[in-house]
Formats: C-alpha cells, structure tokens, sequence
C-alpha cells in the first residue's frame, strides 16, 4: 500500500508473475515491485513541480529480505534474482 499523508493512494494483492523459488525471494520481488510504484509517485510528483522534502520509508517485515535488499552480492543463492527480475 503506497500512503500520501494519511491517505492511502495505491495498494496492490494479485499472484506474482514468475515463480518464486523460496519465500526470501518472493517478499523480495514484492519489495521491488512496491519500490517501482514509489518511485513512480514520485516521478509524478515531481512533474507537478511537487518536491519532496524528506525520502519514502518502504517498510519490509521479512528479516532474509531485508538482509537481501541491503547487501545482494554476499547472497549466493539470489544471483539468479537479477536475471529473472530485469
């Protein structure tokens, strides 16, 4: 769910496109996909002349995510994920 204020703006529940091959890799791709639609908003705003004063917060629950999205080269198991997701 994107929130602009205390608005919800954006929300999204449908099946993943590719098959994930672990739980980890799934919460990951959703994360992506959640940043894209950030960033878009953003984007828009942006053409508006809107700029924002502070960065979006993309909160993730799933610590093995997290552990990804920070750091996906020490991951072996992730490196088919670039390949599949761009």
């Amino acid at each position: 769910m994107v929130k602009i204020g205390t608005g919800a703006v954006d929300w999204q529940s449908k099946l993943q496109s590719i098959v994930a091959l672990s739980t980890t890799e799934a919460e990951y791709l959703s994360v992506v996909s959640a940043r894209q639609t950030m960033l878009w908003y953003k984007n828009l705003f942006e053409e508006f002349g809107y700029s924002p004063n502070e960065p979006s917060t993309l909160f993730i629950d799933n610590q093995s995510a997290i552990a990804v999205a920070k750091d996906p080269e020490h991951h072996g198991r992730m490196k088919h994920l670039d390949l599949r997701t761009y």
